[in-house]
Order: structure tokens, then sequence, then C-alpha cells
């Protein structure tokens, strides 16, 4: 599972897809099992300044236990700054997660990390988006059922 990972690429981006544009959030791990999710653009200005929007914890002491389901952890949400949405917050932390714990995905945290002049920014947000539009189109589709 590449979430054990984490520490060796604690910083990734995400996108969130509002009113026909997006803005971009950074995320930070950080010990033992907490991410801060902020603005970029107030990262960019001043890192220790960056008011989060959101924290979430990974709460993994399932997956250490012999007979369980290694896919099995509890993430607490706290959307704690009124600039993103609940059902935003809730996709950033899917994302996240999906980010850290999928081999294909993983691939756009390790190059953001060790190769960040290798991360094609438009690229992710492509991918991002088509996700995203894959998931709400999933969605309707059970909700007509």
């Amino acid at each position: 599972m590449y979430f054990r990972l984490v520490h060796t690429s604690p910083f990734f981006v995400q996108p969130v897809f509002r009113d026909g544009g997006f803005f971009m959030l950074i995320t930070q791990f950080q010990e033992p099992s907490h991410f801060l999710i902020a603005y970029l653009e107030d990262y960019k200005l001043d890192p220790a300044r960056a008011q989060p929007l959101l924290i979430f914890s990974v709460i993994d002491d399932l997956i250490a236990k012999p007979k369980i389901d290694a896919n099995v952890g509890l993430v607490r949400v706290d959307v704690i700054n009124p600039g993103i949405r609940d059902d935003e917050g809730l996709k950033v932390v899917q994302n996240t997660l999906d980010a850290y714990c999928n081999e294909d995905e993983f691939f756009h945290v390790k190059t953001f990390n060790k190769s960040p002049n290798s991360f094609d920014v438009d690229d992710f947000i492509s991918f991002q988006n088509q996700k995203c539009k894959t998931t709400e189109e999933d969605t309707n589709n059970e909700t007509l059922k």
C-alpha cells in the first residue's frame, strides 16, 4: 500500500472544481497521521501563515492487525473554514487518499515531491477533472436506479 510512503512524499495538490472553474489546494502531511489542506495561493504567499481549510486524520490501527482486511482504516475529517463546502471537502479527502493508496495515482504524488520540474500540473488537473466527471456520472446513475 502506497499510503505507507506518505512520509517520503508529504506534499500534494488537489484542484477543486466549482462554477466552471477551479482553485488549487495544497495538502501537507504531518506526523503522526494528519493532513492539513490549505489554499495553494495562501501557501505560496507565506507557508507559515496559510490557514487550513480542513484537516483530516487517518487512524490506521486496524491495518496492522492480523486477520483484518489491509484496506480498513478510519478517517476523521474536520472542515474548519467556510471557504470549502462539506461535499468539496469530502472529494478532496477521497482524492488525497486515492493519490496515496492507488499505485496508478501515487505516480503523481511521487513526481510532485521528488521531481517537481517534471510534474505536469495541467495534465494532473485534466486527470482530476475527468475523474470528477466520472464520479458524478456514477453517482447520478446510482440515484436514477
